[in-house]
């Protein structure tokens, strides 16, 4: 059985969903749970009519927890957060002249704070870790640059990722679609 995937695709019947939710395809994250739960569901032939209480208990429960995924991801929206904090503004502002470059030591030297007192203030005002802020910052300059119409080896390597596959991964993970989907999307606005 093969276990390294990227993706899996997975259809829910409509009439369990809202009008509003039909009307994209929806990408989430699959937790361990899920994952396993999925594979399980390979034991199970679609050939039989009707299912066994059993195998409609896991289905049920199956799509449950994909369905409280989709509302977690639906609610993570993709912003980028700024602080008041002024010593945390100018390592923010500093960061986002270069977010491709940017590095925590950088943004110590510009806040003028130890490591412990950045990351907790950072932490407060954010609500985010410093990675997963420079992160979104990195990818919030990538998507610009892709609307531009920017090659995406290009926007990649200008957003400080080593592997395009990284890249892809992570752009596709916070915008919901792929790099070059979104370029192609961006092409007529």
């Amino acid at each position: 059985m093969m276990r390294n995937l990227d993706g899996v695709s997975v259809y829910f019947d409509p009439a369990h969903f809202s009008a509003e939710t039909l009307e994209r395809i929806q990408t989430f994250p699959v937790t361990a749970v899920i994952k396993e739960m999925l594979f399980h569901t390979l034991r199970w032939s679609d050939k039989s009519g009707e299912k066994m209480p059993v195998e409609q208990t896991f289905f049920q429960a199956l799509f449950l927890l994909c369905q409280e995924q989709m509302k977690q991801k639906a609610a993570e929206t993709f912003t980028l957060p700024r602080v008041t904090h002024p010593l945390l503004v100018r390592a923010m502002d500093s960061a986002l002249v270069d977010p491709g470059h940017a590095s925590l030591t950088q943004a110590l030297h510009q806040a003028g704070m130890s490591e412990r007192s950045f990351r907790r203030h950072f932490l407060n005002e954010t609500g985010m870790t410093w990675q997963a802020w420079i992160t979104q910052a990195r990818l919030f300059h990538a998507a610009t640059l892709l609307a531009e119409g920017q090659r995406v080896t290009d926007v990649s390597a200008e957003v400080g990722y080593a592997s395009l596959s990284a890249f892809a991964k992570a752009f596709t993970h916070l915008l919901g679609q792929s790099p070059v989907r979104f370029r192609k999307s961006q092409e007529g606005n």
